[in-house]
């Protein structure tokens, strides 16, 4: 993967994977990687998904002279096999459901740095499966990616901490059972 990109060896990876619509704020992930590269000059974030917003991101990243840490990739049918590879999964949306991406980072084992919104806060569990901040903290995210980058073995444990909670609350196993139940209760207090 880094061959493919022309990145360096030694390359942290940071994704952030969406359509690119406003409400997914990947400016904020931008400015946030403009922050982290002045300390780190190893960090890349890998902006994965299009949309309409595309252009105009790109154009913010060439005013900010983080084109060498910024990274877009287009659509991709190749996540799942790109995720095991990052350092850590940032999602900056001020609005969200359930995210797939989130899901899909923990069920790799990749920690996640997230905006505290009720979505994100339904799948991340702070300080054990990763972070969430605080919607359009840039410092934040820098801050909490930091200690992720820093230290392997928390990197680690919030990675494992997510692959466990996505097996054991958010696998199709489970999902059906809640669905039953809940057809259950709704049967039953129908009678």
């Amino acid at each position: 993967m880094l061959r493919e990109l022309n990145l360096p060896g030694n390359a942290r990876l940071i994704a952030a994977v969406g359509r690119l619509w406003p409400q997914k704020r990947v400016k904020d992930l931008i400015w946030a990687a403009d922050l982290l590269k002045s300390t780190r000059d190893d960090t890349h974030l890998l902006i994965i998904g299009d949309g309409p917003q595309r252009w105009r991101l790109e154009r913010y990243r060439e005013q900010n002279q983080v084109t060498d840490h910024v990274h877009f990739l287009g659509e991709r049918d190749d996540v799942m096999d790109l995720m095991p590879h990052f350092d850590a999964l940032w999602l900056g949306s001020e609005y969200e459901g359930q995210s797939n991406a989130i899901m899909e980072a923990m069920a790799a084992g990749v920690p996640v740095v997230a905006t505290d919104i009720p979505g994100n806060r339904d799948l991340v569990v702070p300080d054990v499966t990763g972070y969430l901040v605080p919607v359009g903290d840039r410092f934040e995210f820098t801050r909490r990616t930091h200690w992720l980058l820093d230290d392997e073995a928390l990197r680690r444990r919030l990675g494992e901490a997510g692959r466990e909670r996505i097996a054991r609350e958010f696998s199709v196993e489970k999902m059906v059972q809640r669905h039953a139940e809940l057809y259950r209760g709704l049967v039953n207090g129908s009678q």
